[in-house]
């Protein structure tokens, strides 16, 4: 009871100070910025047998080839495909080790590959290992039995 007085008088608290002189607001001077919409080669049904060449089958088959399943997960086919190699692995094998052996294999080209999208989720999965491992000191090793 306590906790939850203390956590609603501290958003009262901060939802006032929202108010406060301390903030002005913000006005936005630029005009609407049109943006032309874009589709995939792929999806363009009028273009008939000239869709190989604007999807760019001469220059890169293998990205073209992709860029359909690209579209699908939103640039992120590589990952999906190695969380599900990962996750047969496990599932047959019943070893933590081996998934764990498939991520680190790809963890130098995934860094290589997609630096941006690899940070990201380095810092998302580091921050809920240290909260797991937060939890495990505090809720599991103070219990006594």
């Amino acid at each position: 009871m306590n906790g939850l007085i203390l956590s609603l008088s501290i958003m009262t608290i901060i939802a006032a100070g929202i108010q406060t002189p301390f903030f002005t607001e913000a006005y936005a001077q630029v005009p609407t910025i049109t943006v032309n919409q874009t589709e995939p080669c792929f999806l363009n049904y009028t273009a008939s047998f000239n869709m190989w060449e604007n999807c760019g089958m001469e220059e890169d088959f293998l990205e073209a080839a992709f860029s359909p399943w690209e579209y699908v997960t939103g640039g992120n086919f590589s990952a999906l495909l190695v969380s599900i190699f990962i996750l047969f692995t496990y599932i047959k094998y019943h070893k933590a080790v081996y998934p764990l052996l498939i991520g680190v294999v790809f963890l130098p080209v995934s860094f290589f590959v997609f630096p941006t999208t690899f940070l990201t989720w380095a810092l998302v999965m580091a921050g809920l290992a240290i909260t797991a491992l937060i939890w495990f000191v505090f809720i599991k090793q103070t219990k006594e039995y």
